[in-house]
This record gives C-alpha cells, structure tokens and sequence, in this order.
C-alpha cells in the first residue's frame, strides 16, 4: 500500500482510496456534521465556539467550513489519530511521526453558491513565507478529503488537474493566485467518491471545486498532516499542530 499511494502521488499528484471508513462510521460522522450545521444556524456569522472556528456567512446563511471541527464535535475528532488516517499520512509523507495541522468539515448544501477556485494548498500552509518549511522537498503535507455524501461533478465534487504538481510552488505568495493560463481545464478529473473513500493529494497539485447545483448536499471531512519541522504557523484549534503517530 505505502509504495502504490507513494508511487500515485508522485506521478499523478493525487489517489484514490476506496472504502477507507465502513459506511455504519460514516452515518456516525454524517450525524456529527448535521449537529453542526444545526449549531451554525445558530451564529450570526463566523464565530469561535468549543475550540472550533465556524466559517458562516449570515444573509444569506452558507456555512462554508468549520475549522478544526473536532473541537465542537469530539466524534470527528477522535479521527484526527485514527490508525486509518494516520497511516495514508504516514505512507504519503514517509516520515512518522506527522503533524495534523488541519480537521475541517467542509459543506456544499444545495445551491448555496459556495466554490472554491482552482489553487494549490501550498498557499494555505504559506509555502514561500518564513511560516513554512519544506523539508522533504515534495511539499512537506498531505491533505486526506474524506467523503461524508457521494459526491462528483454534478454536486460540486472536488476536481483536479493530473500532474500539475510538477510544477512545484507556482501561486503568488501573497493572494495565492495561478499565473494566467496555467489551468487547462480540459484536463480536470472529478474525483467521483461514495461516503467512505478519500481522496489524498499534495500540495503542489491544482485542484478546485464548482458549486452545488444539484438538490444533495456535499460534505467533504478534510484532514491534513504535515512532516515534523515544517509549519511555524498558529492554527485555530490546534496551535501549530498536534502530533499523531502509529502505535
């Protein structure tokens, strides 16, 4: 396993992984997600609550993420060191222990006009700034986008773009920005998932989402894991990260 997902992430930039959670766990989730949601509609926009960061748009209500949800729904966040998270971060990153940096539970509720533009997660970390280091050369994170809904192209499904992680760091530093023309959006693959696949990519990939114009929501359970020495950035919920290691 560790030498395919490896082996995947080098030349496409991306894997697949099928049925990584049973769809029984993957109810349990689905529920600790609803009682998020029912928590947003409670706020009056983007607001700190139980160790989470509520990402909330008021008029009209788009939750557009919660940060480190595990905060406020301690049933996603005993997955952050679940063996079975751990170990695909393990075997991207080649390294043990990881840091995780990043537990969000991302919501696309039927046409609720929330997208996301084609980028790179290196930008995110703040690759190119004093708050990141590369020490592997690769990139240094994996981002593991876990499928709560089924999910592609016609709910808003994550796209990405086949070895564009070749090109290393490309965005502006500042807006995390492509360079005009670097996206070829013939060449997008939609990572169609069912509840309990994931989706393991890079930073350096391009990838990005369109909004959900269908009548089934999309919930994506995102988790990122970084090689020790390489954030120096504060995160919500979590500091500048917290060690996870396999038994």
């Amino acid at each position: 396993m560790a030498a395919s997902l490896r082996d995947a992430l080098d030349r496409d930039g991306f894997a697949i992984v099928r049925g990584l959670v049973p769809r029984d766990e993957v109810a349990q989730m689905s529920a600790g997600f609803d009682r998020l949601l029912a928590r947003a509609r409670t706020l009056s926009g983007t607001e700190d609550v139980d160790g989470s960061r509520f990402v909330v748009d008021a008029d009209p209500f788009r939750l557009r993420r919660v940060v480190w949800c595990g905060g406020a729904e301690p049933v996603l966040g005993a997955y952050g060191g679940d063996p079975r998270f751990v170990r695909l971060a393990v075997e991207a990153l080649g390294v043990q222990p990881v840091v995780q940096l990043v537990q969000q539970a991302h919501f696309k509720l039927p046409r609720d006009g929330v997208d996301f533009a084609w980028h790179q997660d290196a930008s995110n970390r703040r690759y190119g700034t004093d708050l990141w280091r590369d020490v592997d050369g690769r990139g240094s994170f994996v981002q593991i986008a876990f499928a709560i809904d089924p999910q592609g192209r016609n709910n808003g499904g994550l796209e990405v773009i086949p070895g564009t992680h070749q090109l290393g760091f490309v965005a502006d530093v500042d807006s995390g920005a492509l360079p005009a023309n670097l996206v070829d959006e013939s060449k997008a693959v939609a990572a169609e998932l069912e509840p309990g696949d994931a989706l393991v990519f890079g930073p350096f990939v391009v990838h990005g989402s369109a909004r959900n114009e269908s009548d089934v929501s999309r919930r994506l359970f995102i988790q990122g894991y970084a090689a020790p020495g390489a954030n120096s950035r504060v995160y919500p919920g979590c500091g500048t990260g917290v060690e996870r290691r396999l038994c």
